[in-house]
């Protein structure tokens, strides 16, 4: 697809009608029907049906328009950072972190990277902690911030901060007396199971296999600040990487190191192709002296 056929098809699957994409694309009737005609014929399927007056999706469709955005997006991303280079002669750090370090931490190492690089772009994203390392490596982003089970870097990262598996609770809580939490002190009723990474849940799986066997009446969430807030509201336990909490406003909330002992850290990953420029330098270092700083 070119990349006016890329819009064309992203807007008639998000407005669902030729006439309400042509307005906002400021084309005419005709023209998008047209261009819609020659993607169908280029595929060598369909790609809607008329339902009620409405331009249906077909299966084919949907799968295409979520690789279809995609693209889009990165087209979008690209262009802006042609525009960067066109506009300031220097380049762009392209960084992305799991979601509880985007929103508590990202936007302080920006700030603190600003004074260093005030003339260099930045883009600052979020993606979930699993798809970090694949958007790095497919060249979405320059530097990726994981959290990882186990203290060990590999290839293409740098040991950021380590930490571990710490339980997060009501002050009022009677297990919040307790110096630390065991698995067997908690009530499973009251634990909001996180799911957001198959790879910390095998790891709590791993030492305690009761994890996996929750009971229908569980609440899950595949959010720690979801689950941050269901402790807050709910009177309930979570457990969580320490890292998910720094930052985070907790008032009214206790935390306790959790046992058996489960060993997490942070990892800056990097594309791996060459050296590390000295912006991606200066970012994590930023980086790993706000985690030491903030530390829970």
């Amino acid at each position: 697809m070119t990349p006016k056929q890329l819009e064309v098809f992203i807007s008639v699957v998000q407005l669902g009608s030729v006439t309400a994409a042509a307005q906002q694309l400021a084309m005419s009737q005709p023209s998008v029907s047209k261009i819609l005609s020659l993607i169908e014929q280029q595929m060598g399927f369909n790609l809607f049906e008329r339902s009620k007056g409405k331009m249906q999706p077909t299966p084919e469709a949907n799968a295409l328009y979520k690789e279809a955005q995609r693209v889009f997006l990165d087209r979008l991303r690209f262009e802006r950072f042609i525009e960067h280079i066109r506009q300031y002669r220097v380049g762009q750090l392209r960084v992305c972190a799991t979601p509880a370090l985007a929103l508590n931490l990202l936007p302080r190492a920006v700030a603190r990277f600003r004074q260093s690089f005030p003339d260099y772009g930045i883009a600052a994203d979020m993606c979930l902690n699993n798809e970090i390392e694949e958007a790095v490596n497919g060249g979405r982003y320059d530097l990726g911030f994981v959290v990882k089970p186990g203290c060990e870097q590999g290839e293409n990262q740098l040991l950021v901060s380590q930490g571990e598996m710490v339980c997060v609770l009501s002050e009022q809580h009677m297990l919040a007396k307790q110096a630390e939490v065991c698995w067997q002190d908690i009530n499973p009723r009251e634990l909001v199971f996180i799911t957001t990474d198959a790879r910390l849940v095998a790891m709590i799986g791993e030492a305690v296999p009761e994890f996996r066997q929750r009971q229908v009446a569980a609440i899950e969430t595949n959010r720690y600040s979801i689950a941050i807030n269901m402790v807050r509201h709910n009177h309930s336990v979570t457990i969580v990487d320490r890292f998910s909490i720094q930052g985070c406003d907790m008032t009214g909330l206790a935390v306790r190191p959790f046992k058996p002992a489960l060993k997490v850290s942070v990892v800056a990953v990097s594309d791996g192709r060459g050296v590390m420029s000295q912006p991606g330098e200066e970012f994590v270092r930023v980086m790993t002296a706000l985690m030491a700083e903030t530390a829970i």
